[in-house]
């Protein structure tokens, strides 16, 4: 019995030193912006719980937006909104992180 403690202490221990941070943003370099466009689903859907894009208007830049933005999209998600809010460094791109958003 105290053996199979050991060993479940012991793999609980090695999963959380492997599991890492996920995701980390350097929000220390982010350059503040103000756009307008239109929040979309990544995949095309309607679900709540669905990654968030901003694609700008009049052009073919879109970004994904970050997980740790204060604005709430649900209510504008298709409408044309001006955002302001923040670029970010991401893993291996940028991320929109969004601060307020308003229709148009």
């Amino acid at each position: 019995m105290k053996r199979l403690i050991v060993m479940a202490v012991s793999l609980l221990v090695a999963g959380s030193l492997m599991a890492g941070e996920g995701k980390s943003c350097n929000k220390s370099a982010a350059k503040s912006v103000q756009l307008t466009g239109t929040v979309a689903c990544k995949d095309g859907s309607s679900g709540e719980d669905c990654q968030r894009v901003f694609r700008v208007a009049n052009s073919s830049t879109e970004y994904t937006i970050c997980s740790e933005s204060k604005a709430k999209l649900t209510a504008v998600t298709g409408s044309a909104v001006r955002i302001s809010g923040k670029i970010v460094s991401c893993g291996d791109g940028q991320e929109l992180m969004i601060e307020k958003a308003a229709k148009i």
